[in-house]
């Protein structure tokens, strides 16, 4: 079956992009056979590595790099869990990892501070010896598992920090910041917005049809409000991005379009990340430095289900959910019951007649400002707000073991994570609006 769709998608996609395609095809192919010699030799230091087990295993691992959130988050678990000694081998055992030579690596900072920490070798030496490896009976022994749900990592976060800077780095990233007009103590938001500029720059639509993701877009605009207002509270706002479909408008000295401007920097990409106040985000990667470095992130996503993110410091907003053919706004139980919380994929919403609108500047201001008093002034909740919150989170777990039978297959289901969280829920949804949509949390 999989051969057969294998060979489908070839025949269409010669026939949608024509001659250069079928070239290209042709010469991937003849890549692939000139591989086959150097498969035939990397047998060798797999019967090595077999052969020397008794005394010692070699784990051997490939990082993905092309995606910012896995390159952060998948070496950040694998570390924490070495490092506290979860899930490893009880024998004497070496680990080694690679980037492919032929991945792109969106974050050269990122990588380099992951170089300090871990074996890295050559790929040219590890990648034909880790896929031979995967032939033979016995592979799993000599291969480490690095891609996870966020939330174990959040649940080892606060035991653990992987990444620290030099203090080459630090003084450089100090003076960066200068730059900027920032001063030692000054407080700065990093504001992570998604919209469909960075995924088209990374992979063109002729290669990949991004329209799948278009749910999770936003309009920068919507975000100028917050901005405002935390610039009046003294903080600087740096949007933060690779590229951008527009830029974030405002003559406050203090809201920096840092996506586009010429400062902007791999370095620094991180450097922001790791040294903010707190980031607001709408699910994108960058928030998985947050989570690092042990920064509060404002997360305004969707959908409702599958976010990474189970922290105290991590403070929600979900975009509204509208039944079209009734024209109003599903409750959150609503959401799961018409199959959309685990939903990734925008053609579903607009199948099951579900839109998804944007939150106003209002909602987003309010949530935003929320974190920043809490953090500035160590608000506690009053006892209703307390017990919406309670009421929330209920309702979360609830559904998920509704919706979601303990040990069912999510892949089966259309589903791209488990839904169970790692320990009680922490996190928090936006005070304001609950206590302004009490009717919601039904």
């Amino acid at each position: 079956m999989k051969i057969n769709k294998f060979i489908l998608k070839q025949i269409f996609d010669i026939k949608t992009y024509g001659i250069r395609e079928l070239f290209r095809k042709l010469y991937l192919l003849i890549k692939i056979i000139a591989r086959i010699p150097i498969y035939i030799i990397a047998i060798v230091p797999c019967i090595i590595i077999r052969s020397i087990r008794p005394w010692i295993t070699i784990r051997i691992a490939r990082i993905s790099s092309t995606n910012f959130g896995n390159l952060a988050r998948d070496p950040a678990l694998y570390y924490c869990k070495k490092k506290l000694k979860i899930d490893q081998p009880t024998s004497r055992h070496i680990d080694l990892v690679y980037i492919h030579h032929k991945d792109k690596i969106y974050n050269k900072q990122l990588a380099k501070m992951w170089k300090r920490k871990l074996n890295f070798l050559s790929s040219y030496l590890l990648d034909p010896i880790n896929r031979v490896n995967k032939f033979i009976p016995g592979w799993k022994i000599h291969a480490i598992k690095l891609t996870s749900t966020g939330r174990l990592f959040d649940s080892l976060s606060d035991k653990c920090q992987p990444l620290d800077f030099t203090n080459e780095e630090e003084i450089y990233g100090k003076k960066m910041l200068s730059k900027f007009g920032l001063k030692d103590n000054d407080k700065f938001v990093c504001l992570a917005i998604r919209d469909g500029a960075y995924q088209l720059r990374k992979i063109p639509t002729r290669f990949r049809d991004w329209s799948y993701h278009e749910y999770r877009n936003w309009d920068i605009d919507k975000f100028i409000l917050a901005a405002e207002e935390l610039a009046k509270k003294g903080y600087y706002v740096l949007r933060m991005g690779v590229v951008a479909e527009k830029p974030f408008n405002s003559n406050n000295p203090k809201i920096i379009d840092y996506a586009n401007s010429n400062l902007r920097s791999d370095f620094l990409d991180i450097y922001l990340g790791a040294k903010c106040t707190f980031c607001v985000s709408s699910g994108l990667g960058f928030d998985e430095l947050a989570t690092i470095f042990r920064k509060p992130v404002v997360l305004i996503y969707t959908p409702v289900a599958t976010m990474g993110k189970n922290r105290e410091k991590v403070l929600l907003l979900y975009k509204h959910h509208i039944l079209k053919k009734e024209n109003r706004r599903l409750s959150f139980s609503e959401i799961f019951s018409h199959g959309v919380a685990y939903t990734m994929d925008s053609k579903v919403f607009e199948e099951k007649g579900i839109e998804l609108v944007d939150n106003t500047p209002e909602e987003i201001r309010d949530v935003v400002i929320e974190m920043a008093e809490n953090l500035e002034f160590k608000i506690q909740p009053n006892s209703e707000d307390e017990e919406l919150q309670k009421t929330f989170r209920s309702l979360l777990a609830l559904n998920n073991k509704r919706f979601i039978p303990s040990g069912a297959d999510p892949k089966s289901m259309g589903i791209r994570e488990h839904a169970h969280f790692y320990g009680p829920i922490k996190l928090r949804y936006s005070t304001k609006f609950l206590r302004e949509n009490k009717n919601w949390l039904r």
